[in-house]
């Protein structure tokens, strides 16, 4: 299982983000439990949606979940298994106010075996926003056959647009040495429609390199197609992204202090973790949470934006970075 490093793939390590808008405590209110819920209308209204199925209020709930997490399953696969990747060897990114909520029955599903939410995840999004750098990215249709006598052409027009971006940039006020780019070419069988990105690397593009850059293609379409064929290449066209670097605010590791948890232990209240069944599950305050400390599910961690639920059987431990760390028991 590789690590996740915040939202992106450091090395070998892979990450996905996943992440919802929902607030609030599961069952205990919004806002950490300051604000209650009114569960008289709560109920009323999964009533009324179960008397149209036939079902009570707390089996059309379980199912409101389990259609939204069939849904969010379905969507992982779409950027894993269709694209040739084990969702297995993966770490699951959860953020947003509702991410955690979801994250670990989408994790068994899948059969990924750690979960990350990480520290402040309602506003997650927002604080990567603010530490991205400046990126634009630059697309050029370009027909030519994968071949050495084109690799002049191919390089050509990669030079083309690195310049029209530094003129942009530029234009804009942005210091151009603080600019760097990562360059790609989208390639096909011959008269196929389908394309694959293929990364370029940093060098030129020159003749030595198209059997290169032909096997780089290759190896992608059999991850994604599951077959490769004897057939001529051809580069549909080009993708470039320009890229500032801006300055960011260093987040330092901390030290890990004592592993219990009772500090933040709120107290305990019975959870539906349907499929799972109802269970006396231990309520955690999510401010008071602090690096080194371990707690195991059935649990609960509300916080004023966010609610984490880790199902009964699986061991959380809070890192020096202070983001929650699910571990994922089959």
């Amino acid at each position: 299982m590789a690590p996740a490093a915040a939202v992106a793939a450091g090395g070998c390590s892979r990450a996905w983000g996943g992440g919802g808008g929902g607030v609030g405590g599961a069952g205990g209110g919004g806002r950490g439990g300051e604000l209650l819920a009114d569960m008289e209308a709560v109920e009323a209204a999964l009533r009324k949606v179960g008397d149209r199925l036939g079902l009570g209020p707390d089996q059309a709930a379980a199912g409101i979940v389990r259609i939204a997490n069939n849904n969010m399953v379905n969507a992982l696969k779409l950027v894993s298994l269709n694209r040739g990747f084990d969702p297995r060897e993966f770490t699951l990114v959860a953020f947003g106010g509702g991410g955690g909520m979801h994250a670990v029955a989408l994790a068994a599903e899948l059969g990924i075996a750690k979960v990350v939410i990480p520290a402040d995840a309602a506003v997650f999004s927002a604080w990567g926003m603010m530490m991205s750098d400046l990126r634009r990215d630059y697309i050029a249709t370009h027909l030519l056959d994968l071949v050495a006598d084109n690799a002049a052409a191919i390089e050509s027009t990669l030079a083309e647009t690195e310049a029209a971006a530094r003129a942009q940039f530029a234009g804009e006020g942005v210091d151009t040495g603080r600019l760097s780019f990562r360059r790609f070419g989208k390639f096909r069988y011959q008269n196929q429609e389908h394309t694959t990105e293929v990364a370029l690397g940093d060098g030129a593009v020159t003749a030595n390199r198209i059997r290169e850059i032909r096997s780089a293609f290759e190896t992608g379409y059999e991850r994604e197609y599951t077959y490769r064929l004897d057939a001529p290449v051809e580069m549909v066209g080009i993708h470039v992204t320009a890229t500032a670097s801006v300055g960011r605010v260093e987040i330092r590791r901390q030290e890990l202090g004592p592993e219990s948890a009772e500090r933040a232990r709120k107290g305990a209240r019975r959870v539906d973790f349907a499929p799972e069944g109802v269970w006396e599950a231990a309520i955690y305050d999510g401010g008071k949470l602090s690096p080194g400390m371990r707690f195991a599910g059935p649990a609960i961690v509300e916080d004023a934006a966010s609610t984490v639920v880790v199902q009964r059987g699986n061991e959380a431990q809070v890192d020096g970075f202070g983001n929650v760390v699910i571990h994922i028991h089959a």
